[in-house]
């Protein structure tokens, strides 16, 4: 399981971020920081183990020259009984008895050199198992050589892949502190065109158009009419702060988003006179339209403008069509109900 999830992380963070989409590129960040931590986490287990090793090796080490010492302390005692040995060889036993004074200082003699006869075997044996335990200490100490080896090559690798990583990591970064530097900038004009088109707005350009318009209305008896859905679709975002993925920030989205189908019909949401028609920046192609009483609408993004600066529009009059033009992602309809120039929630005017 984690060996899968780490495939999907290396997969996600394996894109060209030149090519990629701006959320993709912040998304590949991500795994790639992700992949950075485990890859850190794994060098450090690596160096716990290849610690952890050496110092057993310095243990064995360190058993073999003790191992060693006593080997070599044993050899010389077994070396001085056996020369106390070999001067007593012979017929001792009957000699000791002869050379005695008494009988029971004979046997006492005779019992001291059979303890150091038996002291000899004794010695023999401890010389053998102290050669059993030098082997084995041998033998450990070069299992645990060949396993510091190995755990160095591991950790080798595991600092190679963690170098590749990082540089895949530091790589995405500057891509994507590029893009949130172009994007700041774009939302910096952004803003800056809407405080201009919110001013454009109370300016009232077109004033003597719609006092015709509104004129008419009167004369016609009619009472102005509520507003109507200016295009077909799903609301797919809407107003209100929201959290920009890529900078991390809230940032007012002024309006609502609506449909998705490009060159798909845009009309006006109710009466009134066209007060811009054409390229706004950040809008894009945009239709701006003042229905007097301080109300005026904002169509964005359009892929073509049909409506006309100056021109009095009805009600579900075509005035374009959906596009991505300007600051969008994809197609579809910003819509905005501004009242003297500040943009409210559309939804609260549409029935």
């Amino acid at each position: 399981m984690e060996l899968i999830e780490e495939e999907k992380l290396a997969l996600q963070a394996r894109i060209d971020v030149l090519a990629a989409e701006d959320v993709d590129v912040f998304r590949a960040l991500k795994a790639a920081e992700q992949l950075v931590a485990r890859q850190v986490a794994q060098v450090e287990a690596a160096e716990q183990q290849l610690r952890a090793q050496v110092a057993v090796q310095r243990q064995n080490e360190a058993a073999i020259g003790w191992t060693q010492l006593d080997i070599a302390a044993l050899r010389q005692d077994a070396e001085a009984v056996i020369v106390e040995v070999y001067l007593q060889a012979g017929s001792e036993r009957t000699a000791t008895l002869l050379a005695s004074d008494d009988l029971t200082h004979g046997l006492r003699r005779l019992a001291l050199l059979e303890a150091v006869h038996g002291h000899a075997e004794d010695l023999v044996e401890d010389i053998r198992l102290a050669e059993d335990r030098y082997d084995v200490a041998l033998a450990e100490a070069a299992q645990t050589v060949a396993e510091v080896e190995r755990l160095r090559e591991i950790l080798e690798g595991d600092l190679a892949v963690l170098e590749q990583r990082r540089a895949q990591q530091a790589a995405i970064k500057a891509e994507l502190d590029s893009r949130k530097r172009a994007i700041e900038r774009e939302y910096a004009a952004w803003d800056q065109e809407a405080s201009e088109l919110e001013q454009f707005i109370r300016e009232a350009k077109y004033r003597q158009q719609l006092e015709e318009f509104q004129r008419a209305q009167e004369e016609a008896g009619a009472a102005p009419s509520g507003f109507v859905w200016p295009t077909a679709g799903v609301v797919s975002s809407g107003y209100g702060n929201r959290l920009h993925p890529i900078l991390g920030v809230y940032r007012l989205h002024a309006g609502i988003d609506i449909g998705k189908t490009h060159g798909q019909p845009v009309h006006a949401a109710r009466g009134g006179v066209v007060v811009t028609a054409g390229p706004w920046g950040g809008y894009g192609n945009a239709v701006v339209i003042d229905h007097g009483s301080g109300l005026s609408s904002v169509y964005a993004h359009l892929s073509q403008v049909t409506a006309r600066p100056g021109t009095i529009v009805d009600a579900t009059n075509l005035v374009g069509n959906i596009g991505s033009t300007g600051l969008s992602t994809g197609p579809h309809l910003h819509f905005e109900i501004r009242v003297n120039g500040t943009a409210v929630d559309p939804l609260g005017y549409l029935p």
